[in-house]
């Protein structure tokens, strides 16, 4: 029974990180690259800021909905009717806000409402990925996201011919958030519980950690485009890519340790997480020597133009981004073990900090001093999330 529990383990872990990076790879070795090679680095810039909102706010909206969904079926029988409040109110504040920021960066009326629409349909497939984590169906969830990947090489043709670049994402997105409607169960009426109240509260809580998180991921994109401008946020952006990508694999992970953990009656024993620590610093180890050495062939092979410009860079950006890889995978287990109010706190302060300390370091010291201050508070984020996870007495109810 132990080995068919982890081989199970093994292959969900397998089908989670494989979903990511088949669209990691479509992303960033075909359709950034090439968009670069087309239009220059100025578009691809532009294209990234506007992306980098979408990570932040329709991101962190259906992030924290799809994890409040799995955290309290720990405790309770949350049904799809119980949350679709929360999903309308939520798609009206992601398309205010992406609508809003379309229309003072973009000064297009009708990009602006576009912007706004496609917002709301990624955050509903950031949040529609629940519905495999719900059943434990992970082969469908890297078949979701493979769909996802196929719809933007399709967008990635249309916007050669349109010059619109918002089909290259949003062909994707709708195509995956239709098949959930067609074929799954989560957005069926299925009736209420009545426990609103607790997820609303819940929700609150985690949102504000997730929407710190997000907004520090991307607050390079912006910090950069406000100081030194769209050119330097390609750049940047190639430079920190592989790291980046390894990141970006914090969210399924988590959303995996929380869809085991949020079991009910799952807590983990101090052996288990002295183990889980092990593992995780030498992943981080191993993933930081695949950054630095792939960094350099990354940039010779899809970015030479400016490889001489950037490589000074490679040893402390993807240091301090894999720090935040580490440090991001022990916040997954606070939030698993129900502190959600301590891991909100530790987001809080540390992207309070690292907000101010980066504005201020940029304007002075450009990418070295977003590259010092990301790693230094990475860092204490880090230790801090050890030592709650260690030290501090686990929380049974959400």
């Amino acid at each position: 029974m132990d080995k068919q529990k982890t081989t199970k383990t093994a292959s969900d872990l397998i089908y989670t990180i494989g979903a990511t990076v088949v669209m990691q790879l479509v992303l960033q070795i075909i359709i950034y690259p090439l968009t670069n090679k087309h239009c220059g680095e100025g578009v691809t810039g532009n294209i990234l800021y506007f992306i980098g909102i979408i990570y932040i706010v329709p991101q962190a909206l259906g992030t924290s909905l799809h994890n409040v969904r799995l955290m309290m079926r720990k405790d309770y029988d949350a049904s799809n009717y119980d949350f679709a409040p929360h999903v309308a109110a939520f798609s009206a504040i992601s398309a205010l806000i992406c609508g809003a920021v379309g229309f003072v960066d973009g000064k297009d009326p009708v990009f602006a409402i576009a912007y706004g629409l496609f917002s709301v349909v990624y955050m509903l497939r950031v949040y529609a990925s629940v519905e495999f984590r719900l059943d434990m169906k992970f082969k469908g969830y890297f078949l979701y996201f493979l769909t996802v990947s196929a719809g933007y090489l399709v967008g990635f043709g249309l916007f050669l011919f349109t010059d619109i670049w918002l089909l290259i994402f949003a062909v994707g997105e709708i195509m995956a958030v239709a098949y959930i409607f067609v074929k799954g169960k989560l957005f069926k009426n299925d009736g209420k519980t009545g426990i609103s109240a607790k997820i609303s509260k819940t929700v609150a809580i985690v949102l504000a950690s997730t929407i710190v998180r997000d907004c520090v991921n991307q607050f390079d994109k912006v910090v950069i485009m406000q100081n030194m401008g769209e050119d330097v946020v390609t750049r940047y952006n190639a430079v920190s890519l592989i790291a980046k990508t390894i990141q970006m694999l914090v969210q399924p992970v988590s959303s995996l340790i929380l869809t085991y953990l949020t079991i009910k009656d799952t807590a983990l024993s101090k052996k288990q997480l002295l183990k889980f620590t092990g593992i995780t610093l030498g992943c981080g180890g191993a993933f930081y020597c695949a950054s630095i050495v792939g960094t350099p062939v990354f940039l010779k092979l899809f970015y030479p133009s400016f490889y001489d410009e950037v490589i000074q860079y490679n040893l402390i950006v993807n240091l301090g981004l894999i720090v935040g890889f580490i440090s991001t995978m022990f916040m997954s287990i606070l939030l698993s073990q129900g502190k959600t109010a301590v891991q909100m706190t530790i987001q809080t302060v540390w992207g309070a900090c690292y907000i101010v300390a980066s504005s201020f370091f940029v304007n002075k010291y450009k990418i070295w001093g977003l590259a010092a201050v990301t790693l230094a508070a990475n860092l204490l984020k880090l230790a801090a999330a050890v030592a709650f996870m260690f030290f501090d007495k686990p929380k049974k109810k959400i």
